[in-house]
């Protein structure tokens, strides 16, 4: 079963918390670099709804180059930025900034409201209407059971 969730899980291993002990904060920082640069291409290239196949041709390149590229392990030239950034209309300092979330503090709603003829005669213990019910109210009350009623009032 595939997992299409893209968000890394995170993993202790003494193995591996050795290793990145012996990594120097250079190399932290340029593999740390490369990975987020290929999470924000593959954001930009979705959020256009473009395929790898459809970039890649943007790009004059193959997929499997695009591949590449989204693992994260790639190392780009200033070249390749530039080609990236032309296709995805893009100034190349963009590339490497991350990924806008926009939140809204405000939502005015504005809703319509159309007075229609009633379709449905209502008929109560006091008589039946249509239209105007402004003489009528109603309300839920509780029986002696705890049963939720409703009741329509004329007055």
């Amino acid at each position: 079963m595939k997992n299409n969730n893209k968000t890394a899980r995170k993993y202790k291993s003494s193995a591996i918390s050795g290793l990145l002990t012996e990594i120097s904060p250079v190399e932290k920082l340029q593999i740390t670099t490369r990975m987020s640069l290929a999470a924000r291409l593959d954001d930009l290239i979705i959020a256009r709804g473009w395929g790898k196949s459809e970039f890649a041709e943007k790009v004059n390149k193959h997929p499997s180059e695009i591949t590449k590229w989204l693992s994260g392990t790639q190392n780009f030239t200033i070249d390749i930025l530039s080609e990236i950034a032309l296709a995805l209309n893009l100034p190349v300092g963009e590339l490497f900034a991350p990924k806008q979330i926009q939140v809204i503090n405000k939502a005015h709603i504005l809703i319509t409201v159309k007075q229609v003829e009633p379709t449905i005669k209502y008929v109560t213990p006091y008589g039946d209407f249509v239209g105007d019910v402004s003489n009528y109210h109603s309300g839920n009350y509780k029986d002696a059971e705890g049963w939720s009623t409703s009741r329509i009032y004329y007055s």
